[in-house]
């Protein structure tokens, strides 16, 4: 748990005479903001203009863009959370390597040193979220944030799945189920488009699934038992989806797979095919 106070002060004391002014003066305004930053999250859609100078902004702005000793503990500490699993909490894939503001530091700099608004990321998935955040004419978020949002336990991640001359086909999309509110849904599928995540599945899925085409052709075995070969996608899935959500996008593939007659039944050797192309 990171105290954003001492952390504000430690930074503002480690910057030179005019930063350390401008910050110090800024100070009240911005631990204000912090408190109605946790008080409204995860909604953050109309958070209040704070009474800031363009000088005090510039310097909130310096105080991220030029580490001091105190923001590069921060960095490292919010890094190494994620350091077990190195999944970006964006996408589920890339390794955490960049620290993304949840709430653009351009258009929010009292919040570039807030952990709060630090969320670890991939670089792919920071690149591509940029400085979007909200829907100006639906007034929501078009992201979800890890560390607020509370992701559905119901399925709404879905992968099609062809066997073809041509090899497999894959295809990841979104479906709302019944009992998920359609606002949350739209934020759960523009997050999904925003960062391009159902064609990043589709190849990271063809990459994961040349690690599994040996076990999957001891699994079927010379009796060509296709069950097998299903109870071991079944298993993958089950200890993926208890460790990361049902809708943990590897643990979905892993589970369609095993539910798929003809992929079982010898289908897969389609990615034996394809690593060799």
């Amino acid at each position: 748990m990171v105290n954003d106070t001492a952390l504000y002060d430690d930074v503002a004391a480690a910057k030179r005479v005019m930063h350390r002014r401008l910050l110090r003066t800024a100070r009240p305004v911005v631990l204000t903001a912090y408190q109605e930053y946790s008080d409204n999250a995860p909604g953050l859609v109309n958070m209040p203009e704070p009474n800031l100078t363009q000088l005090q902004k510039e310097a909130l702005l310096h105080a991220f863009d030029v580490e001091t000793v105190p923001l590069k503990v921060l960095r490292s500490q919010l890094l190494d959370e994620f350091i077990d699993g190195a999944k970006c909490p964006f996408c589920g894939m890339g390794e955490t390597s960049t620290l993304d503001h949840y709430l653009p530091k351009e258009d929010y700099p009292q919040f570039s040193i807030f952990s709060q608004n630090l969320v670890p990321a991939c670089a792919a998935c920071n690149t591509l979220k940029r400085n979007r955040i909200l829907d100006e004419q639906a007034q929501v978020r078009l992201f979800l944030h890890p560390y607020f949002d509370n992701i559905p336990t119901r399925e709404f991640l879905r992968v099609d799945v062809g066997l073809s001359a041509e090899g497999l086909q894959l295809s990841f999309r979104m479906t709302r189920p019944p009992s998920l509110p359609q606002h949350a849904f739209r934020r759960l599928e523009s997050h999904f488009k925003l960062l391009k995540l159902g064609n990043r599945y589709r190849r990271r899925a063809l990459i994961k699934l040349g690690d599994q085409y040996r076990p999957l052709k001891r699994a079927y075995g010379p009796e060509e038992d296709a069950s097998r070969v299903a109870a071991r996608l079944s298993e993958e899935a089950e200890d993926l989806q208890n460790e990361w959500g049902t809708n943990y996008w590897l643990a979905v593939l892993y589970r369609t797979l095993a539910n798929h007659e003809e992929f079982c039944d010898g289908g897969f050797e389609v990615i034996r095919r394809r690593l060799r192309n």
